[in-house]
């Protein structure tokens, strides 16, 4: 699965999948409004990882070596998984305020980064696998970055489409 920049991708996704892919805004707010907020975090998996020479694009050769900071959540609204998500932080990312990121337990991740006026994200750079779209971004908070990859799942649509059908 290569990722690519939104400028390079292949084939315009549809509206619906524009809506999750380019919205700039916190994820996790807008799936709390959806859900009603019939919404929460489930821990797949989290704790220290050796990075790899795959995140070498992402981090450079420096951070994308080091230990980092791994969490794997399924996103769930109205108890359905709606997002899978991925974010690896750099342990060098993991200081001051920021030591927060890896005691997050089942809270929000976009939570925490939403609350900075400061935070910064790079343009996502966009997935597709099968009929299915992910999108990944770097972060940048306090000097650190983090990268969030966001994989949208059959359920999240089918929510948005119900909710439009009714308007």
């Amino acid at each position: 699965m290569p990722w690519r920049q939104i400028k390079q991708h292949w084939s315009p996704p549809s509206p619906i999948w524009r809506q999750c892919l380019l919205d700039p805004g916190s994820l996790t707010s807008r799936l709390q409004a959806l859900s009603g907020g019939a919404f929460r975090v489930r821990v797949l998996d989290e704790g220290w990882i050796q990075g790899s020479h795959q995140t070498i694009s992402v981090f450079g050769k420096r951070q994308a070596t080091q230990m980092m900071w791994s969490r794997r959540v399924l996103l769930c609204g109205h108890g359905r998984p709606w997002v899978a998500a991925h974010s690896l932080i750099p342990c060098s990312s993991v200081q001051g305020s920021l030591r927060q990121l890896v005691r997050l337990r089942d809270r929000p991740l976009g939570g925490f980064l939403f609350r900075h006026p400061q935070l910064r994200r790079d343009e996502p750079e966009l997935v597709r696998f099968s009929d299915h779209w992910g999108r990944r971004s770097v972060f940048h908070l306090q000097g650190k970055s983090l990268l969030v990859a966001e994989f949208f799942l059959p359920a999240l649509i089918e929510q948005i489409n119900t909710l439009e059908c009714r308007d």
